[in-house]
């Protein structure tokens, strides 16, 4: 019997009218005890986790910023959102890769590109990998407001469609994995 597992709950809404979200990486965003955000949550994959957030971003109309702080993944998530803000994606076959990232499966599929293009230009990364300070994030998240209410701007607020994930939802990469792997053990190098 094949069961079906959704991805777990991993943020919490703020004050919806907030232009800030926080994304603490592969640190638990419940021990992050701050205030003024939109959303805060966590993200551990390079691929799914990346389009969840974007998806999750682009459906309020206030968002401008995302501070990204915490631990990084073992799967790269602070990596990707990076060079995906910097260099977006590249289209591969049928996949679109983001741009320089070392990551093992940095492929951003299962939103459209119009996703992609509205995230990248219309929010504002700030990159705090590797902060766990309380007071640094809060006082980042102030100055965020401070900006915003300078200047406030909003979006049309937009669904991308994200399909249901589960369990099996990684497998459409698995030849690019048996890819890579084959390459690794003849010594070829796919970029």
């Amino acid at each position: 019997m094949i069961t079906s597992h959704k991805i777990q709950k991993t943020y919490r809404y703020g004050d919806p009218g907030s232009p800030v979200a926080v994304l603490t990486l592969a640190s638990d965003y419940e021990k992050f005890d701050v205030h003024g955000y939109a959303i805060i949550g966590s993200c551990f994959t390079e691929n799914l986790g990346v389009q969840l957030v974007i998806t999750s971003v682009l459906k309020s109309t206030a968002i401008r910023y995302l501070i990204m702080c915490g631990r990084e993944s073992a799967h790269g998530a602070g990596e990707a959102f990076f060079y995906l803000h910097e260099y977006g994606v590249a289209r591969l076959g049928t996949y679109r890769k983001v741009i320089g990232c070392k990551s093992l499966l940095p492929y951003i599929d299962d939103i459209p590109d119009w996703a992609i293009d509205e995230y990248r230009d219309n929010v504002i990364l700030v990159d705090m990998r590797g902060v766990e300070d309380i007071a640094a994030i809060q006082a980042k998240i102030d100055e965020c407001i401070a900006e915003h209410n300078k200047s406030p701007a909003t979006r049309v607020p937009m669904d991308t469609g994200m399909p249901e994930i589960d369990e099996f939802t990684w497998r459409k990469y698995a030849c690019i994995v048996e890819a890579e792997m084959k390459n690794k053990l003849t010594g070829k190098v796919i970029k």
